[in-house]
């Protein structure tokens, strides 16, 4: 084949590779998508309990009774401690307690458990003590006649009604004491309590709470609502049946999560393969031109600047990330684990504001991964639960942690830290308080995840009660 043939086939090959490189370049470029994962929302850490708030006080009326809305919220406290003192019922007893909670409404309701054996079974003589068996057939037999009696609203959306919880309990309204597994109790000391817990949105404007458990006669219940470090009282009526309660901005809105650490990852380099191709298969064609002395028709500079156009178009596709380093940056001072670890317990806790397991599973997943989430879900919840039958599940105020050592996390990225960390909550049920405060010493894991830092392992060396 003649020298020239051969160089105008040359020719064409080499200004049309780079046509079809730029075309496929373009290409490319239109249909690659750029995700931009933002920060998580601030979170901050909840309010500390703190002294009832002086208010002028107001009166409470039932929805058919018109008022006029009132202009401030009363005097209020928060639900006393309950004593040992053992007190004795002298008469029938009717209660109800309203708790208002982010996330949740628990409604309560107390009658002397004399009334109720009388309602149950009318003419029969009543014992002077309750034994064990005698306190689990009025549970029994309470739960499954209960269903109905309470039903609650926000605004003008009804909620489902969860099944109640019935307990039998000693003392007196905002003075009960549980019982102890197969303790008696006299009938003179012994209560019936009627729980309902159903969830509610964090900061409601408005609730109806409806009552049908008129029983032996009843026609009043006396109510007292509890929200935040206030409170207030009123009435139920059987002629009306409803109360209402209005927020009026006294309850706000819980505050947010603390923002989960991110991770300030060092920028890969970036290797274009493409352009170092390109560059290549040039200077191989140039090489066998002149080895085979071959000239190119019009000169070199056109397809010099051609193969140039083509290197940078190259240097845009084939593009390889390298990581120079480790992802993560090394965790190797106190003060930079204490910014890291403190966020991260303190939502664990407040993943426990829901009381829903789906909701406190997401929350959690924030700043938790792998076989610990699970793990920490169980545990906590025990924590936070108060012992007894009738227990319920504190909501933590306060909270504060301190890390004092910090070490390199032999398996892997990320680090290790000795900390200690206190949670303080409190929860009010039967018209009473019971404070829990908790203190732990551990040992965490921190590993990154998803260019996030998260608690991947947890091992409790000491935890003690107050």
């Amino acid at each position: 084949m003649p020298k020239h043939s051969l160089s105008s086939l040359w020719c064409r090959t080499i200004l049309t590779i780079p046509l079809l490189l730029g075309a496929f370049a373009l290409v490319g470029m239109q249909a690659q998508d750029t995700i931009k994962i933002g920060t998580l929302q601030p979170l901050e850490t909840l309010p500390s309990l703190g002294p009832p708030v002086p208010v002028r006080p107001q009166t409470t009326t039932p929805v058919a009774a018109p008022a006029a809305l009132p202009e401030a919220p009363p005097l209020a406290a928060p639900p006393p401690l309950p004593t040992s003192t053992s007190l004795i019922i002298t008469g029938p007893i009717a209660q109800a307690y309203l708790y208002i909670e982010p996330y949740q409404t628990r409604f309560e309701v107390l009658f002397d458990a004399a009334t109720v054996l009388e309602w149950l079974s009318p003419g029969a003589a009543l014992p002077e003590s309750l034994t064990a068996d005698q306190q689990k057939q009025i549970v029994e037999t309470m739960a499954a006649r209960t269903s109905d009696w309470c039903a609650l609203s926000v605004g003008d959306q009804a909620l489902q009604v969860p099944m109640p919880l019935v307990a039998v309990i000693k003392g007196l309204p905002g003075n009960t004491l549980p019982l102890k597994e197969g303790e008696d109790v006299a009938l003179n000391q012994a209560l019936v309590g009627f729980m309902w817990e159903f969830a509610t949105p964090p900061g409601p404007d408005e609730m109806n709470v409806t009552w049908n458990g008129w029983i032996k006669g009843t026609t009043k219940l006396p109510l007292r609502v509890f929200f935040g470090p206030l409170s207030e009282t009123g009435e139920i009526y059987s002629s009306v049946k409803t109360f209402r309660w209005r927020n009026q901005g006294r309850m706000t809105r819980p505050t947010p999560l603390a923002a989960v650490p991110q991770i300030s990852l060092q920028l890969p380099l970036r290797l274009p393969l493409g352009g170092i191709m390109w560059v290549v298969t040039g200077l191989v064609f140039y090489i066998y031109l002149k080895v085979k002395d071959y000239r190119l028709p019009g000169g070199s500079l056109p397809y010099f600047f051609v193969w140039l156009l083509g290197a940078v178009l190259m240097s845009q596709l084939l593009v390889l990330p390298i990581q120079m380093g480790p992802a993560a940056p090394a965790v190797t001072q106190v003060e930079e684990a204490q910014g890291i670890v403190s966020p991260l317990l303190r939502n664990v806790y407040r993943a426990f504001d829901h009381h829903a397991e789906s909701d406190v599973y997401d929350v959690l997943a924030r700043s938790v991964d792998g076989e610990l989430l699970r793990k920490l879900y169980l545990e906590t919840i025990q924590a936070l639960t108060l012992d007894g039958r009738e227990g319920t599940r504190v909501t933590i105020a306060e909270f504060s942690a301190t890390v004092d050592k910090v070490e390199p996390d032999p398996k892997g990225e990320g680090f290790i830290a000795d900390c200690n960390w206190m949670a303080r909550g409190i929860v009010g049920h039967w018209g009473h308080s019971h404070p829990r405060v908790n203190i732990y010493n551990a040992r965490i894991t921190i590993t990154p995840v998803n260019d996030e830092w998260k608690l991947t392992g947890l091992e409790v060396q000491e935890v003690r009660r107050l």
